[in-house]
């Protein structure tokens, strides 16, 4: 008897962690720092002064701070959202869309006037599925880095300007 409840309480310690274990990974957010990718004259670079980091969770933007100097402080997009399926090319190349631009510290700011009324579109995980991964992966290859795993735009009036190559805890170079 006293070993049957032995084995008894042993599974139900190890059934309980199985749970414990499979809600943390469920729930694991993906990090990322995204590097500046500058185009002159068709020549492709890094400014390695810009950055975003992004941390999200299952399409949910959890944190995203831009780093740029097109502003006198940090900034991020308070409204972000999942993308739903509208044909467009903004929906085929980013699956989540922020608005909203704000300070990273929630305090006043000023910006370049450029950047007025600009929005962002984050890519899903690219892979060789996606559809501009033939063009990313030839800038990347061009720069000596690895193809990144989300690409992150800014975009005012329906033009990007600026991209962020993103890659997962700073791994960049090949």
């Amino acid at each position: 008897m006293k070993n049957n409840l032995k084995k008894i309480s042993i599974l139900c310690i190890f059934s309980i962690l199985m749970i414990i274990i499979s809600i943390n990974i469920s729930m694991a957010e993906e990090r990322y720092r995204g590097i500046l990718i500058v185009d002159k004259d068709g020549k492709y670079g890094i400014d390695n002064k810009e950055y975003v980091e992004l941390v999200i969770d299952k399409d949910i933007v959890k944190s995203l701070k831009i780093h740029t100097s097109g502003a006198n402080k940090d900034l991020t997009f308070s409204n972000c959202r999942k993308l739903k399926d509208d044909g467009s090319n903004f929906e085929k190349w980013f699956s989540i869309e922020c608005r909203t631009m704000n300070s990273y510290d929630g305090t006043s700011f000023m910006h370049e006037y450029f950047l007025g009324g600009a929005y962002a579109g984050i890519s899903p995980e690219i892979t060789p599925q996606y559809s501009m991964y033939k063009a990313i992966k030839e800038i990347s290859d061009g720069l000596g880095l690895d193809v990144p795993s989300r690409t992150f735009a800014i975009y005012v009036n329906k033009k990007p300007v600026y991209e962020f190559f993103c890659y997962p805890e700073n791994i960049q170079k090949k």
